[in-house]
């Protein structure tokens, strides 16, 4: 899969963890293939570093988007567009 551009809104993205934040002595989160991980806003300051935080799956803590390589944003289904 290429790189695509880092995520700059929140939503669900395909990407690798590769440098995971927070991480516990002897354990290793980082993706060993792409996964679908949810984009959220942290906090207002729209142009600080951690505005947007990353929910990976089976992860117990908030991870940055620098850690991740980006793959690309995974559609709405329209349905669920009319419904928000």
């Amino acid at each position: 899969m290429p790189r695509f551009p880092t995520p700059t809104e929140p939503g669900h993205y395909w990407a690798k963890l590769v440098h995971p934040t927070r991480m516990p002595e002897g354990e290793d989160w980082a993706s060993v293939d792409w996964e679908v991980v949810q984009v959220f806003e942290n906090c207002l300051d729209r142009d600080g570093p951690e505005y947007l935080g990353v929910h990976v799956p089976g992860v117990k803590f908030v991870q940055w988007v620098p850690d991740f390589v980006w793959g690309p944003a995974v559609p709405v289904p329209s349905d669920l567009r009319r419904a928000s």
